[in-house]
């Protein structure tokens, strides 16, 4: 199993996918590699990908919502779900009221929902370019909610470094925390990381960890890295993940998981022939 981030690792920062990428995956998929997409965006911020891709079986799988979701990409069927509860998420909100620091709730049905009336333009940002729709919801009524995803502090990235230092440990002590973007910190269920999504469903598809790889770039796919056999680092990927990495490929936007999968995944393939 091949488990890729996407932005900053499949595709290139102008959102594309490059064409060796993208015959790399198709000649893995065909020779029966599971080739799965692990990002923080639910089914449908990623559904143009799997098209072209052609990632839309029903033996075909993608790792959504940073972890916390795994599911069948051609019916939308969940593999499994690590979800915060209405009352932690109701608490989280009541928190970020509290210190003044704008939240969203990104449900499992691919909704956001906020309680701040003034709104973060991030928000906005992230509900269009996920294809999530946006609502808006009275804090009070939170509790009676559906589980969430993941809570949200979405604010400019000043605001949320000197917020977090008010921030009182034990809010977040028992769960999963993640600074994805200057602008984003998620929080989520303790298991809702892709370290433990990659090991999960590859459970699931009879795999050890020796058999998963993984390619990514940034802090959200650290414990990516700590969990397979075999990770690969993007060109463009920090340094901690460089470090954490076995090998690094060329950057997103000179085909890096093309070149990866075609120098780790193919060529042993052919070998084995």
């Amino acid at each position: 199993m091949v488990a890729i981030d996407i932005d900053g690792t499949l595709v290139n920062d102008h959102k594309q996918i490059g064409e060796k990428t993208k015959a790399a995956i198709k000649q893995a998929r065909k020779q029966g590699v599971y080739v799965v997409l692990c990002t923080g965006r639910p089914l449908s911020g990623v559904k143009d990908y799997l098209e072209e891709l052609a990632l839309v079986g029903e033996d075909d799988y993608a790792i959504t919502f940073n972890g916390a979701k795994a599911q069948i990409t051609g019916t939308g069927k969940a593999i499994f779900e690590n979800l915060l509860s209405p009352e932690q998420v109701a608490h989280l909100d009541q928190v970020s009221h509290e210190l003044q620091l704008r939240g969203q709730i990104v449900m499992p049905n691919s909704e956001v929902i906020t309680t701040f009336k003034n709104i973060s333009p991030y928000t906005v940002l992230d509900a269009f370019y996920t294809k999530m729709p946006l609502y808006y919801c009275e804090p009070e009524k939170l509790a009676t909610h559906s589980p969430a995803a993941k809570y949200m502090w979405v604010d400019e990235p000043e605001v949320i470094t000197a917020k977090l230092k008010d921030l009182d440990p034990e809010v977040i002590a028992d769960k999963y925390t993640v600074l994805s973007a200057p602008w984003f910190f998620e929080i989520m269920h303790p298991k809702a990381h892709k370290g433990a999504a990659v090991l999960e469903l590859g459970k699931y598809l009879g795999l050890t960890k020796d058999q998963i790889m993984v390619l990514g770039d940034e802090n959200n796919d650290l414990t990516m890295f700590e969990a397979a056999g075999f990770g690969v680092a993007m060109g463009n990927a920090n340094d901690q993940i460089k470090d954490l990495a076995s090998a690094v490929t060329a950057d997103n936007d000179h085909d890096g998981v093309g070149v990866a999968l075609e120098k780790y995944v193919l060529k042993k393939l052919e070998g084995k022939q």
